[in-house]
């Protein structure tokens, strides 16, 4: 099995799984949420996230694609802003696309490669990505891609984490390729600038993003206890994996960027590989 092939089957079994959808009160969403709203679940701080990109969005309408769209919660938040017609989500996992099929109805769905996009030049209005971009091979033809598929005018938002740890095994097994290792968010810019991008603007969101994930995940058990859905000796065990999982998370992260850019009016060429 390939790293890649590795990759999705880890996601797909994530995915299915019962703690996960309580987790994430089965909302389709699998990220870190946006925590500076005073959300008070998972699924609100993730419903956050997706507010605060669209709001980075230079213009608004038109058709809008998901890019590793999973089982379809951020497509769903996306209807309160796009037409579902006008929406296109890409997933490489056929399980995932199906969630995703019936959790956002109206929506097209596709089997695609984030670095191979299967769509015209200057196709869409706004292209979207949330925390997958790290796993492509690679980010920067995940750019370019996306660079060309977008009308001139047109944005690109996404977050993405910037790992520590990028040591070949580590890459392999988690399918970072190391062509995607930078060493902070000011390279993370000028890749995008590289590309042709303009109005590039890029912050580390570690603290408001994983760090209010990191708690949430911490006491996550003991709201379940305390909403009848797990007993104390349950609790308690699951209590102290999550924590574990807390710990990893901060360890391994080296940044959580949030990022927006614009596809300039002239129709500027993208840069070549």
């Amino acid at each position: 099995m390939t790293p890649f092939e590795r990759m999705k089957v880890a996601y797909d079994r994530a995915l299915a799984s019962p703690t996960y959808r309580r987790l994430y009160d089965n909302s389709g969403y699998f990220n870190y949420g946006y925590w500076g709203a005073n959300a008070k679940t998972l699924s609100e701080a993730c419903d956050t996230l997706v507010d605060h990109l669209v709001e980075k969005i230079a213009m608004r309408g038109g058709r809008v694609l998901d890019v590793a769209c999973g089982p379809g919660g951020t497509t769903k938040r996306l209807t309160r802003h796009y037409s579902p017609d006008n929406i296109t989500g890409i997933n490489i996992s056929e399980a995932q696309l199906a969630a995703a099929r019936e959790r956002a109805p109206g929506c097209t769905f596709l089997n695609m490669d984030a670095t191979r996009l299967d769509f015209p030049d200057a196709h869409f209005n706004a292209v979207i990505c949330v925390e997958a971009a790290h796993h492509f091979d690679t980010r920067e033809q995940f750019f370019r891609e996306s660079f060309r598929v977008l009308k001139p005018g047109g944005s690109l938002v996404l977050t993405d984490v910037l790992p520590r740890g990028f040591t070949r095994p580590w890459s392999v097994y988690l399918q970072l390729p190391l062509a995607n290792r930078l060493p902070n968010i000011a390279s993370f810019a000028e890749q995008l600038e590289g590309m042709g991008f303009t109005d590039v603007c890029t912050e580390d969101a570690k603290k408001v993003c994983l760090g209010g994930f990191r708690k949430y995940l911490s006491r996550w058990p003991e709201l379940e206890r305390e909403k009848g859905r797990m007993s104390r000796g349950k609790s308690v065990v699951t209590s102290a994996g999550a924590r574990v999982f807390a710990a990893y998370f901060g360890a391994i992260c080296r940044a959580y960027v949030i990022a927006s850019a614009r596809k300039p009016d002239n129709g500027q060429s993208p840069a070549r590989a």
